[in-house]
């Protein structure tokens, strides 16, 4: 029993140094790209002849960076702050709201930015932009509809659990 005790430590402690470099990484992986969407944009200014579709695709560099910002914050909430022994399903419930809400806001953004980059260059192009955005509307109906519904558990006995 004591190895078992040790072996389940020696994998928290490696498991816990693992999303704590995850989280670090994907952080300078997200300064990175946001670094390159503002050198872009600067050196875009600096010569004549202003494109909206450099300013464009930094705005979807910066979108995805703030997805990746997103994700890394979930994950270092989740497995590196949390005690996840002491977790309840509204937590759980709460967690996963949260980061599907991360989701849909850079799909969202993200395919406005295609969409409008598209129109500007070739309108055939937007369709892919719209189906993406649509798909995040979609999924954005379907978390409503999983709050909806969580929100009405019941218990074992048949009462209704109210949850926040």
């Amino acid at each position: 029993m004591d190895n078992e005790m040790a072996l389940k430590r020696i994998y928290q402690v490696i498991a816990k140094t693992y999303f704590i470099l995850a989280t670090v990484a994907l952080l300078v992986l997200a300064f990175v790209i946001m670094s390159v969407a503002i050198i872009d944009v600067i050196q875009e200014f600096s010569t004549p002849g202003l494109k909206p579709t450099v300013v464009l695709q930094s705005v979807g560099l910066l979108i995805i960076g703030f997805a990746i910002v997103e994700t890394s914050n979930f994950i270092a909430e989740e497995e590196i702050f949390q005690k996840r022994e002491l977790r309840s399903s509204s937590e759980s419930r709460q967690s996963l709201t949260g980061f599907v809400t991360i989701i849909v806001i850079a799909s969202s953004l993200e395919a406005l930015v295609m969409i409008f980059s598209a129109s500007r260059l070739e309108v055939a192009n937007t369709i892919y932009a719209a189906v993406i955005f649509f798909v995040a509307m979609f999924s954005l109906i379907c978390l409503g509809a999983y709050q909806w519904l969580s929100s009405r558990i019941r218990a074992d006995n048949g009462s209704l659990i109210r949850t926040q």
